[in-house]
């Protein structure tokens, strides 16, 4: 992973999400780290009421990022020498984040769905997940612990987990524990963590995919993890409900890191 965006929304959470795309970097020694605070079109309208708060919010996400800036640099998170980091503040429609900026990237970075968010800020989030192809890692409010150093995956077979357990390879080499979740009477296929040797662990039979949901997060907790990896994946009631009730009840429970990939 050479370059991530950090997708910036709530002004409080901003450096919560740029701590962790400082320590994502240095721990994979990637090279460029785009901050985008997107600013919500005002479609023509004559009243400058919407452009004017948004540009007070790209301002206040812009302070906030200069200080954490100053304060990384100066306690040496940073390699300047080795890793670029750029500040970007558009007026942009959805659309163009995903095609300008998300599909350059190879991870990006947002703070959890909050129902509070603008109807662009949720539907960024739907792009990044679904139209970008890339792996999503969301944050939750005012983390402050390293992330990656327990990861806990849960297996389902598929395309999605494949995908999001490939991007989690990154983070295996430093990781002090990897533990893998199974459906009770599944094999985890070898080829999925090449290299890897996991703690297994089966996760209890259940029809009640909320209920699944909220296990995968208990057990996830017993073995402290510090990141949970799991894939989204597409079903009927897509844009309604983010993805598989499964993946809706562990985004409604901020209280880890989530890298996720569709």
């Amino acid at each position: 992973m050479q370059r991530c965006l950090v997708i910036l929304g709530r002004v409080e959470q901003a450096h919560g999400l740029l701590d962790m795309a400082a320590q994502v970097m240095a721990r994979v020694g990637g090279a460029r780290m785009d901050v985008l605070a997107a600013r919500e079109p005002a479609d023509g309208q004559p009243d400058r009421g919407v452009r004017d708060s948004q540009l007070q919010w790209a301002d206040s996400l812009h302070t906030v990022f200069r200080q954490w800036k100053e304060r990384a640099y100066g306690a040496g998170t940073w390699r300047p020498d080795q890793i670029e980091v750029n500040w970007l503040d558009p007026e942009i429609t959805v659309d163009r984040i995903v095609s300008g900026y998300g599909k350059d990237a190879d991870l990006l970075v947002l703070g959890f769905p909050d129902p509070r968010d603008s109807a662009q800020k949720q539907a960024a989030t739907r792009a990044a997940i679904f139209d970008t192809g890339r792996p999503v890692l969301f944050v939750p409010p005012f983390w402050e612990r390293p992330s990656g150093d327990h990861i806990f995956l849960a297996w389902k077979d598929t395309p999605g987990c494949r995908r999001a357990f490939t991007a989690a390879r990154s983070f295996m080499g430093f990781a002090k524990s990897v533990t893998v979740v199974v459906p009770v009477g599944v094999t985890l296929p070898l080829d999925v963590l090449p290299g890897v040797s996991p703690t297994v662990r089966e996760l209890p039979s259940t029809d009640n995919a909320t209920q699944a949901g909220r296990t995968i997060l208990d057990m996830a907790h017993a073995a402290q993890a510090d990141m949970l990896v799991i894939g989204g994946y597409e079903h009927g009631a897509l844009y309604n409900r983010l993805m598989g009730s499964v993946t809706d009840e562990i985004l409604s429970q901020p209280d880890m890191p989530v890298l996720l990939q569709h």
